[in-house]
């Protein structure tokens, strides 16, 4: 872990390096980090990629950043604050941004002000339409993996993650259906929170990871706090939500502002000592931050120019290859070909005014339109600057969207129209293979296989595939 600079005493600095793990809440590792002399970090779990809670004993109350999302766990947690802290006057909560795991425990502190950005409160909603399926979801993996457990040596490092996976999920299972509460003071672009001798200076840089991500900068404390929003070193092999920095289809962006608003937070580095997270099993530098503000501002720039010549997105996703534009991010965590393409993708839409072929060819599959509706937007694919751009990556993603929702017949309709749309591109076949394996077809599954191996004969997926269903096939 790194260690922060609050040189008070040698003791502080002892403490400000290291964390406790002495005791457990409710069958989970309690960790405990001092950050300074009135600055603490919790969270749960030695494995899995748990929301690191930060805690501030103010001269005008304790403010809390984010929950587990777990009231049970969130309860327990804020006893360990009062009792790290010494205080038990909470005043505020600050959620980073909308995602269960960060504001599921907000019920917890319905005495205090919650603070957050003015989207949070649509991206619960949202949640909640969404439970059934969810908890379905959940329901099923935590049967899978305790047959799996089962067959594991219980003494093993495996059997330990899983075993600690599973009252992790147990947990939040439990709080899918817990009290939905929202922030009851918001903004939209910046916000100052003056707690008396502590500030907190947020800025809204949402659209990389929510719609409604924020930094919190504690110039007192010398603390950046950047939510899920980006990492640039990962402690364990679950990154979990820290995993991805790209923009996301689907959620709104204001690319401009977030730069603007980076761009304020980094005019003032010279008061930052530690940038911190939103879950404990990731660290970020300022120089990682830095690189991947600069990272987006190239892209914005170079899509938008490129636009104006009047190129095809497939021309910019060429040109602007990660692996081209931007070698010395190629490998670093969170930045990959796919997060490059799908934020590209995102810039154009708003540089052109284009539409997302993959949100259309989505929402005409999941309604049951004709397939002379599909026809139509895939008539638009050899149009340099057509109604529609077509991204692979993000019809694929649609796909499985439907395939995961139980809609078989309707991923593939989507699966089929990206095999048109790019021909030549394995993965295509390959997913269309899975979707037709699903609705019990497996002659045709094994065409499409076939079709992407020859493709791709390195698919490693692929070969498992073909080979289980030709011993299927051959047993019959």
């Amino acid at each position: 872990m790194r260690r922060t600079a609050f040189l008070i005493t040698a003791v502080l600095v002892l403490l400000a390096g290291s964390w406790t793990a002495a005791e457990d809440v409710a069958g989970l590792p309690l960790h405990v980090k001092r950050l300074g002399p009135n600055t603490i970090r919790v969270w749960v779990g030695d494995y899995v990629s748990s929301t690191a809670v930060a805690a501030f004993a103010t001269s005008k109350g304790v403010v809390v950043v984010d929950t587990v999302g777990i009231p049970r766990l969130d309860a327990e947690l804020r006893k360990v604050i009062a009792r790290e802290l010494g205080r038990n006057d909470f005043a505020v909560l600050i959620n980073t941004h909308e995602h269960s795991d960060h504001t599921m425990g907000n019920s917890v502190y319905e005495d205090c002000t919650i603070v957050g950005h003015a989207n949070v409160a649509a991206g619960l909603s949202a949640r909640a339409g969404d439970t059934a399926r969810i908890v379905e979801l959940r329901t099923r993996w935590l049967a899978e993996s305790e047959e799996k457990l089962a067959t594991l040596d219980p003494g093993s490092k495996e059997a330990m993650k899983l075993k600690e996976n599973l009252t992790f999920h147990r947990l939040n299972l439990e709080a899918m259906r817990a009290k939905v509460v929202p922030p009851t003071k918001t903004f939209t672009d910046r916000m100052k929170l003056p707690m008396g001798d502590t500030t907190f200076d947020m800025y809204y840089i949402g659209g990389m990871h929510s719609a409604s991500d924020i930094a919190i900068l504690v110039p007192e404390q010398g603390l950046l706090l950047t939510g899920d929003t980006m990492a640039d070193a990962w402690l364990n092999e679950t990154p979990g939500c820290l995993a991805s920095f790209g923009a996301r289809s689907g959620i709104p962006h204001d690319f401009p502002m977030w730069l603007a608003n980076w761009d304020a937070i980094l005019a003032r580095k010279a008061t930052i000592t530690l940038l911190l997270p939103g879950h404990w099993n990731g660290e970020l530098s300022l120089k990682g931050a830095e690189a991947r503000v600069a990272y987006v501002r190239g892209l914005w720039d170079d899509v938008n120019q490129a636009a104006k010549a009047g190129k095809s997105l497939a021309e910019v996703q060429a040109e602007l290859a990660i692996e081209k534009r931007f070698p010395d991010l190629a490998d670093s965590p969170g930045c990959n070909t796919r997060n490059n393409s799908t934020t590209i993708a995102e810039i154009w839409k708003i540089a052109t005014n284009q539409k997302s072929a993959a949100e259309t060819l989505y929402a005409l599959a999941d309604s049951g339109a004709p397939a002379s509706a599909i026809a139509d937007v895939l008539a638009e694919r050899d149009k340099k600057q057509g109604a529609y751009f077509f991204d692979e990556a993000e019809i694929n993603a649609q796909g499985y969207r439907l395939l995961q929702a139980k809609k078989v017949d309707q991923a593939i309709v989507v699966f089929k129209a990206n095999v048109h749309a790019f021909p030549d591109a394995w993965n295509t076949y390959d997913s269309l293979g899975e979707a037709l394996l699903a609705a019990g077809n497996p002659a045709k599954a094994m065409k499409m296989y076939e079709k992407s191996l020859a493709l791709n004969p390195e698919s490693k997926s692929g070969r498992e595939a073909l080979a289980k269903l030709q011993q299927i096939q051959a047993a019959k």
